[in-house]
């Protein structure tokens, strides 16, 4: 193994080599981090599905379900809004 001293005024400083190849630790961490990017990849993936018309009308409601008590009118505006766009996707008969 070769090394290399450095000095500077008169202070010598040994510092081994390092060697080219990654230790076992390295590979192993290495390993873990792109199997967890794989995992959060996929799991982000599922989590990005697409809405249904029926999901998407039920989040309207929501809002307008936190909206009734300072805005009534508006609130009833979303609920209309919910039903026609689930009429119009065909989610509700």
């Amino acid at each position: 193994m070769s090394s290399v001293t450095l000095s500077k005024s008169g202070l010598s400083v040994f510092v081994p080599a390092r060697s080219k190849a990654p230790s076992w630790a390295a590979q192993v961490l290495a390993r873990v981090s792109a199997l967890w990017t794989q995992r959060t990849r996929r799991t982000a993936a599922a989590l990005s599905l697409p809405l249904t018309p029926f999901e998407e009308a039920e989040q309207l409601r929501a809002m307008a379900n936190d909206l009734l008590d300072s805005d009534p009118r508006f609130a009833q505006d979303l609920y209309a809004a919910a039903d026609r766009h689930e009429i119009e996707h065909g989610a509700r008969l």
